[in-house]
């Protein structure tokens, strides 16, 4: 079981996606969104290799991947074997730009 680690730009918009969510969708579509995204994180631990190949991201080490949330938005991520560790790179909304995906990467 590896463990699950979330850089603080994961946490920043993960916080940002609660109280955005609550404030403009209602409490219980947050929790919903908060409850996936503790699912998909758990799923993570599990099987580190279960989502796509993020395909923005192909010719960058390490090897990114990501898993989605829902229509809107996905998990970025790479998993580094040797320490049994998936690093939460981002949570991305995919209506953005997706040059600014490969951007924000960069910047890190």
């Amino acid at each position: 079981m590896a463990v699950v680690k979330l850089t603080e730009r994961a946490k920043a918009v993960r916080k940002e996606l609660y109280v955005r969510g609550a404030t403009e969708y209602g409490t219980f579509t947050a929790l919903k969104m908060a409850r996936k995204i503790e699912s998909l994180t758990d799923a993570l631990s599990l099987f580190p290799g279960m989502g796509f190949r993020e395909p923005l991201l192909e010719k960058r080490t390490p090897i990114y991947r990501a898993t989605l949330i829902n229509k809107r938005f996905k998990i970025i991520y790479w998993y580094n074997e040797a320490n049994d560790m998936v690093v939460i790179e981002d949570i991305w909304d995919t209506r953005r730009a997706p040059q600014n995906l490969i951007k924000r990467i960069n910047n890190k």
